[in-house]
């Protein structure tokens, strides 16, 4: 019950799977989840979306898994990733394909990201009053903020701003040539050592289009203006699930989850995870990841 399917967002074909369950529970229409994958990743994120969809269509739930702007086999440059306009936009649009379905009870969306897809995932349903529920793993509150803490830990708050600079002169470059250049991923994002280490491993498993291993400072750009917290009050009085890793160093959970829950208005939970890091699909935690969702849509969706 899968198949391979495509919508347009501003003109530019999305690609995408739906995966349907095998038989409906109730008026015979399905609810549905849309997964938002993180930056850089594609639909599957990197197998992870692939288990949960599976585990989603077990509960009677179908799923629509899709590649943004920039990533996967959507057609556009790879490494633009403009989360802050386009991808919020993308995922828009991903709810109306669904709403288009006849067998997808339109009433019953759930928007479901990790990481950046989190946080596109609190913006899209702060602005779409057709998503019933959203669920954030590992959101990010601020991307600016994120960014420069980043940063001034590892490179100082004087690289920062010459970085920050850089991203600017880019922007004025790219009305001059028509195009923004590139940089690694991990020079961009300036993440700890370990993580350093992991997106190499990455890049040596994972082809360019299920991993964007060279970025734009354009997507780059687009990260520093996004501003989660400031939109999250807005999906209420709709339910909203942030989940977290005490142990993430990527996206520090007191600064952006416990931010966001404190910003959010009800109905809200925030599940802690004391060994989670950033990917909440991984062991140990998996199994407390997946309970928590499935209870959260029994209960929501």
């Amino acid at each position: 019950m899968e198949k391979n399917i495509y919508f347009y967002s501003d003109s530019t074909r999305i690609s995408g799977t739906l995966k349907m369950p095998e038989t409906a529970i109730g008026n015979g229409l399905f609810p549905a989840v849309v997964l938002s994958h993180g930056y850089g990743a594609s639909r599957e994120e990197f197998g992870d979306f692939l288990f949960l969809s599976d585990f989603l269509n077990s509960l009677g739930i179908a799923v629509l898994l899709f590649d943004y702007r920039g990533c996967g086999q959507t057609e556009y440059p790879l490494g633009r990733m403009l989360c802050s306009t386009h991808w919020q936009q993308d995922l828009k649009n991903a709810v109306s394909f669904l709403c288009g379905c006849n067998s997808i009870d339109n009433k019953r969306i759930c928007l479901l990201g990790e990481s950046m897809g989190a946080s596109t995932a609190i913006l899209a349903a702060a602005d779409d009053s057709r998503v019933k529920c959203a669920i954030a793993m590992s959101p990010i509150a601020d991307g600016y903020a994120w960014i420069r803490q980043n940063w001034s830990e590892s490179k100082g708050s004087e690289e920062f701003y010459k970085f920050i600079q850089e991203v600017k002169d880019d922007k004025n470059r790219e009305t001059v040539y028509g195009q923004s250049n590139l940089v690694k991923m991990s020079e961009a994002m300036a993440y700890k050592q370990k993580y350093l280490d992991l997106i190499e491993e990455i890049h040596k498993s994972f082809d360019d289009y299920n991993f964007t291993y060279f970025v734009q400072l354009a997507s780059i750009a687009s990260i520093l203006e996004m501003k989660p917290a400031e939109h999250i009050k807005k999906i209420a009085p709709r339910p909203v699930l942030i989940m977290a890793g005490k142990e993430d160093g990527i996206v520090p959970w007191e600064l952006n989850a416990q931010k966001l829950y404190d910003n959010a208005g009800e109905v809200k939970k925030i599940s802690m995870f004391d060994r989670g890091d950033h990917g909440l699909l991984a062991e140990p935690v998996k199994a407390g990841t997946v309970s928590e969702i499935s209870d959260w849509l029994k209960k929501y969706l």
